[in-house]
């Protein structure tokens, strides 16, 4: 049975690039969990897909679609976070 026993947490957007990758690696790596942002679901999705498979990570990213600019849109991600 795994336990998260994370409580650290950590957004990261543009993460379709490569320091983005990098800096969600290293979080992850050290017990952070990690919530990958992008405007762009496709784009979005494939950075998870890729951080999750390069690196064994899965447990500590997820996703989530954050338009930067849209103020319900930043509010829905802390919602997301609590929960």
């Amino acid at each position: 049975m795994y336990v998260n026993m994370c409580c650290r947490y950590a957004v990261v957007t543009g993460a379709n690039r490569g320091m983005g990758l990098e800096i969600c690696r290293q979080l992850a790596s050290n017990g952070v969990m990690v919530v990958l942002t992008a405007r762009d679901e496709k784009k979005g999705i494939e950075a998870l897909e890729k951080v999750k498979r390069d690196n064994g990570l899965s447990d500590l990213v997820v996703f989530f679609q954050l338009d930067v600019v849209d103020p319900s849109s930043i509010a829905t991600l802390a919602d997301f976070i609590k929960s």
